[in-house]
């Protein structure tokens, strides 16, 4: 609710508190989201790289507990921090990893969220074309779910004609 609400800073000692909860309990899925958590509230924070420390540490224990669905939150949280921070081929490579292993889990939702930051790397670097592969597909996803997020994805396209 904290982040919804804007307030970044504090939903950040939030996602702190809870990280030392979940490893004093040795709760290790509890630990990645939590890492996870915190890397992209330093992303919304303006502090890219500090979230990339973050997102990697949630990474290294995500991909020992073999949890898919988490890794990909975690690549597209990278992949935020990455293009934010210039580096956009690390940021579609990110994407990219992200997206194949959400095509292991269903989850259609979220690879529409991440063909649509998948996009906005490709605009950034100049790659119209693939901007708008990357947009149209998450637009599809969208409009058959009848997700208002579809809006958002349509202006984009919109705005490279």
């Amino acid at each position: 609710m904290l982040e919804q609400q804007g307030r970044h800073r504090e939903a950040l000692e939030h996602a702190e508190e809870t990280l030392t909860l979940f490893r004093a309990t040795g709760n290790r899925s509890g630990e990645v989201a939590a890492l996870n958590m915190i890397g992209w509230y330093h992303s919304l924070l303006g502090d890219h790289r500090q979230s990339v420390v973050f997102c990697r540490q949630a990474l290294d224990v995500c991909r020992a507990l073999g949890n898919a669905h988490g890794e990909a939150e975690i690549w597209d949280s990278l992949g935020f921090a990455y293009h934010h921070l210039g580096d956009h081929r690390q940021a579609m490579t990110c994407y990219r990893q992200a997206l194949d292993l959400l095509g292991q889990t269903g989850d259609r939702y979220n690879q529409a969220v991440i063909l649509t930051h998948l996009g906005d790397s490709h605009q950034a670097t100049g790659a119209t074309q693939a901007a708008r592969d990357a947009w149209r597909r998450a637009l599809t996803v969208l409009d058959d779910l009848q997700h208002p997020g579809a809006e958002e994805v349509r202006s984009k396209l919109s705005s490279l004609k």
